[in-house]
């Protein structure tokens, strides 16, 4: 019956020191896979619903570990009419291993999901948007990061 009772008090020992120092891991941010900081100049095409070139910068202010975090101000021009809009707003992703970059760009209140491959300073891809109506918007894009 003692055994048993050691048996049962070393494995509530265990568990309970695991959970403990799993709650004592760092939450600091973490080394970045791919040095994505800093400021890259963008360009794209939206082609629907109304094609759109689009320009602009993409900022990535906070890395830690695979994800980063950031924001997108850019200039939107209907090619046919020449009306302009601004865009902008907050970006959150992630970077892989195998250089894909995937992040969402809160823009015109729908989050625009863009996928990419990076190649040096460059980061060539796809994104596609749904509004809240239901609206489905699309397109490609380059970054390319500015020189220091």
């Amino acid at each position: 019956m003692r055994s048993r009772i050691r048996a049962v008090l070393g494995a509530v020992v265990i568990v309970t020191s695991c959970l403990l120092s799993a709650c004592l891991k760092s939450t600091a941010p973490q080394d970045s896979v791919m040095r994505l900081n800093g400021t890259w100049n963008y360009t794209g095409v939206q082609s629907g619903p109304v094609q759109e070139t689009l320009s602009g910068t993409l900022t990535i202010s906070r890395e830690s570990g695979s994800s980063f975090q950031g924001r997108l101000d850019l200039v939107g021009v209907n090619p046919q009419s020449g009306q302009s809009r601004v865009l902008g707003g907050l970006v959150s992703g992630s970077e892989s291993a195998t250089n894909v970059v995937d992040f969402d760009a809160d823009i015109e209140s729908s989050p625009r999901r863009h996928v990419g491959q990076i190649v040096a300073d460059t980061i060539t891809g796809t994104w596609i948007g749904s509004s809240p109506d239901g609206t489905m918007s699309s397109g490609t894009f380059r970054v390319e990061r500015e020189t220091r």
